[in-house]
C-alpha cells in the first residue's frame, strides 16, 4: 500500500510553487527515492482541529483536500515564529499541538518546535559547550555579567532571522542597553575571534553525520548567515566530527534533521527545527532524498 507523507510549511498559491530551492530539491529527491505520495500544504490553509487542508499532491501534480491525520509521517519544512509574516503563528502552533496529541510522527519533531520556540536554550543548557550566554533585557544589571566577558561581546535576538539584529560591540553597559528594546529579551555572549576564520556547520540526518559546510564571513563581517558569509563544502576533522556527534547525543533532541554550528570548542547554535540545508550549493540533490527518508523512517520507528 502506498504511504502518504504530509509536508507542511510555506508554498506559493493559487498556483503551486516551492518556497525555496532546498524545499524543491528535498521533496523531489525524496519522491525519486520512494513510492510514497507527498502532499504539501501551507500552514494558513490547514485546519488545526481536523488536520485537514488544501494541499498539492506532488506526484499527481494537482490540488487535493488532504487529511494529514492519515499520513504515515509529516515533514515540516518551515514553521512560523510569533509575529511571522510567512504564516499565522497561532494556527500553526495549534496544529502542531494537535499533531502531537494524535501521535503522528514528524520530521522535525513537533516536540522540538514546541519546546524550543526561540534560542534561550543557549543560556539554559549550561551543560553544553555553548559560549557563555546570558539572557538579558533593558532592565538587567549588566555590570556583573560584563565583568566576566572579554572586551567585545555579541548581542542576539531570541528569535533569529538570518543574522538580522545580531550586533558586535564593545563590552560597555551603556552601549549595550542603547540597542535593547523595552519589553524584549536578548542573548549576550562573548565575541569569539575564531569565527572570522569560518564557522563550520555539520549536518545530521537520523542522528548520523552526512555532510558539512564552512561559512566564512565577508570582509568587515562576523556573521555566518547566508547574506553575510560565503560558504563551501567542508570535510571536518576527526576531532570536530567526534565533538559534533557528542553534542547531538548529549543535547538529546527528538529532531531527525539537525545542524550543529561550531567554532573551535564552542557550539554557536543548534538548528534543530528547520536547518538551512544548502543542498544546491553543495551538490547534494541525489543524496537529500534517501537521507530524508531515513529521517522519516526513524521518526516513525521512534514515534518522534
Amino acid at each position: 500500500m502506498t504511504r502518504i507523507i504530509g509536508s507542511l510549511g510555506y508554498i506559493e498559491r493559487p498556483e503551486f510553487s516551492y518556497d525555496c530551492i532546498s524545499d524543491r530539491i528535498q521533496i523531489e529527491s525524496t519522491l525519486a527515492a520512494c513510492n510514497d505520495r507527498i502532499v504539501m500544504g501551507h500552514w494558513d490553509e490547514f485546519d488545526p482541529a481536523s488536520l485537514t487542508g488544501r494541499a498539492w499532491d506532488v506526484r499527481a501534480g494537482c490540488w487535493i483536500t488532504a487529511d494529514f491525520s492519515r499520513c504515515a509521517a509529516i515533514l515540516i519544512l518551515e514553521a512560523p515564529v510569533p509575529g511571522s509574516k510567512n504564516a499565522d503563528f497561532a494556527n500553526a502552533d495549534a496544529g502542531m499541538r494537535e499533531i502531537l496529541r494524535r501521535g503522528i510522527p514528524t520530521v522535525n519533531s513537533v516536540r522540538t518546535f514546541l519546546a524550543h520556540p526561540d534560542k534561550r536554550y543557549l543560556a539554559e543548557r549550561t551543560d553544553m559547550p555553548f559560549p557563555k550566554t546570558s539572557l538579558i533585557s533593558r532592565d538587567t544589571d549588566l555590570g556583573p555579567i560584563l565583568a566576566t566577558l572579554p572586551e567585545e561581546v555579541v548581542v542576539k535576538p531570541l528569535i533569529g532571522c538570518g543574522g538580522k539584529g545580531v550586533t558586535r560591540l564593545p563590552r560597555d553597559a551603556e552601549a549595550i542597553q542603547e540597542i535593547l528594546e523595552p519589553g524584549r529579551e536578548y542573548l549576550l555572549q562573548p565575541f569569539l575571534p575564531e569565527i572570522l576564520e569560518g564557522e563550520k556547520s555539520l549536518y545530521f540526518y537520523a542522528k548520523r553525520y552526512r555532510y558539512a559546510a564552512i561559512k566564512r564571513p565577508k570582509p568587515g563581517e562576523f556573521r555566518g548567515n547566508e547574506e553575510y558569509a560565503d560558504s563551501d563544502g567542508y570535510d571536518p576533522t576527526a576531532e570536530e566530527l567526534a565533538f559534533a556527534e557528542d553534542v547531538v547525543r548529549r543535547f538529546g533532541s527528538q529532531s531527525m534533521i539537525e545542524r550543529i554550528d561550531i567554532c573551535g570548542r564552542h557550539v554557536i547554535e543548534m538548528s534543530i527545527e528547520c536547518p538551512g540545508l544548502k543542498l544546491k550549493k553543495l551538490g547534494l540533490e541525489k543524496e537529500a532524498g534517501p537521507w530524508t527518508l531515513e529521517a522519516i523512517e526513524m521518526a516513525i520507528a521512534t514515534g518522534a
